[in-house]
């Protein structure tokens, strides 16, 4: 069994033919060029890009060839003014656009449009993603910040209130303790 042959190694052996019209005719010819061209391959492609010239002819000094005069010609009709519908000889009607090209033209700058806005929103969600992960994390960030700040108030806050309750209640005990070695007044009496 024969090897496949590429379909680069082809072209550049047999004069550096384009790739692209030899694969386009073989594919629509039947031949596959994925996996390296088959020998039937190879010999259809030869006989399409590389026809081998006739042979030249042998050099016969001095032989002439008359050919003689055993035909008669006719007049050919003059086809001048003849008109020919072709629709006479189709049965089938297609549905056509009249210019292809420009609708395909049309349909790949609009497809080029919406494929950029494809892009350009993409990266405004990445963008906006960005944004929202460092608010987060800034946010997370301070939050955890702030519950300890609250916890850390909290057990100061009741140091303080302990120590400003033992304070106070230091001070009216001293001032209670002033107030017993005095006598009471009038007015504290009758009240």
């Amino acid at each position: 069994m024969t090897e496949p042959v590429s379909l680069h190694s082809f072209c550049k052996e047999n004069g550096n033919l384009p790739k692209t019209s030899v694969r386009r005719w073989l594919n629509d010819n039947g031949y596959s060029t994925s996996d390296g061209l088959s020998p039937a391959a190879v010999e259809a492609a030869l006989a399409q890009f590389c026809p081998t010239p006739a042979p030249a002819a042998p050099d016969m000094a001095g032989l002439t060839i008359h050919a003689g005069n055993h035909c008669t010609t006719i007049d050919l009709p003059n086809y001048q003014g003849l008109t020919v519908d072709l629709g006479q000889f189709r049965e089938s009607e297609a549905l056509v656009i009249d210019d292809p090209l420009a609708v395909a033209e049309q349909f790949l700058q609009a497809a080029d449009l919406i494929q950029g806005a494809l892009a350009d929103d993409l990266a405004a969600r990445e963008r906006r993603l960005r944004a929202t992960k460092q608010a987060q994390g800034a946010i997370a960030a301070k939050a955890q910040e702030l519950a300890l700040e609250q916890r850390l108030y909290r057990l100061q806050t009741a140091q303080i209130d302990q120590a400003q309750t033992d304070e106070t209640t230091a001070l009216a005990d001293a001032l209670a303790q002033l107030q017993s070695l005095g006598k009471p007044t009038e007015a504290d009496t009758a009240a």
